[in-house]
């Protein structure tokens, strides 16, 4: 990872993640909310960046920059590679047999094709605080940053949010360094048929918790074209395991891509066939659900033992 103090391209998107959205032609696509699509080398620095993002207080005495605090970036690859050794159920040819027959049925317990398995503090650690990461440092929350001043009547400012952006980010970072991994649990998706898309935001229920020190929420975050991760913080839970690995059907992954459109703005990252734009992507601005509830949310807290009725929120709803 390139120095922040000589490099002013400040990475939302590690250049190490980026690569495994690219092509055979070695491009990474996106398609924009008017169905533009474009694309780039995957070696290209200039994707997932803004100049001079992480800098504070730039040209004045004060000035300096935390983009060297996302040293996570260097761990992508173990990380990934960790995540794609944990196979799902599915793999030997009797359980694939049982999960072709369980796949189509959506009042089937997700639990029951999942494999599980127990996250060492290491990988634990390491894959929570990229998660971190990736939401604090995103387009989406560095809109929502700035946007604080509002609420005092006064106008966005890009140098309170790179401020909130810092804080929030080292307080996330002294948590996974040195906290307590307890009553957390990850749910790792596997896509083998149809792949996930990736935008410049994302379901994040989980940093607004770090206002108080604490981890506590849940988020939904797609890592390559054939692995998501969710991540939950049940009230209560067994010690081991803290991970369940599970083949997810098409229609997960469709509502899954949805709800990355809900939470972008300007580009969907995609491999392969661009995904179809939906009314929330094409108007062009950061939205979110009205109520921190989702059924497949739910569906994804069963599988960590946190039980809910979800019959009721089909249809959920979003806004700014």
């Amino acid at each position: 990872m390139a120095s922040g103090k000589k490099s002013k391209n400040h990475h939302w998107w590690p250049v190490g993640l980026q690569r495994y959205w690219a092509d055979r032609a070695g491009d990474v696509s996106w398609i924009e909310p008017d169905g533009a699509i474009k694309k780039k080398r995957s070696d290209n620095r200039k994707i997932g960046f803004k100049k001079h993002g992480h800098t504070i207080f730039r040209g004045s005495d004060w000035e300096s920059n935390f983009e060297d605090e996302f040293d996570i970036d260097n761990e992508v690859h173990e990380i990934i590679s960790t995540l794609q050794g944990m196979k799902p159920f599915g793999r030997t040819p009797k359980e694939f047999l049982t999960l072709i027959k369980m796949l189509g049925r959506k009042e089937r317990p997700l639990r029951d094709i999942c494999r599980f398995y127990h996250l060492n503090d290491e990988i634990h650690r390491n894959l929570l605080l990229l998660i971190y990461s990736l939401l604090i440092r995103s387009p989406g929350n560095r809109s929502r940053y700035e946007g604080y001043p509002k609420m005092m009547g006064l106008p966005p400012d890009e140098e309170v949010g790179k401020g909130n952006m810092a804080q929030r980010y080292r307080t996330a970072k002294k948590l996974c360094l040195n906290g307590h991994m307890s009553n957390q649990y990850f749910v790792l998706m596997h896509s083998p048929l149809k792949k996930f898309i990736v935008g410049d935001g994302g379901l994040d229920w989980l940093t607004g918790g770090l206002v108080v020190n604490r981890i506590q929420g849940r988020t939904l975050i797609p890592l390559t074209p054939n692995l998501c991760v969710y991540f939950c913080t049940p009230i209560s839970m067994r010690r081991t395991p803290n991970c369940a690995s599970l083949s997810v059907a098409p229609w997960m992954v469709d509502w899954v891509n949805d709800i990355t459109q809900i939470y972008s703005k300007d580009k969907l990252f995609f491999l392969g066939k661009p995904p179809k734009i939906s009314d929330a992507f094409r108007q062009d601005q950061f939205l979110e659900h009205k109520e921190k509830t989702d059924p497949l949310v739910d569906m994804l807290d069963e599988i960590a033992g946190i039980n809910k009725n979800r019959s009721q929120f089909f249809g959920s709803s979003f806004s700014r």
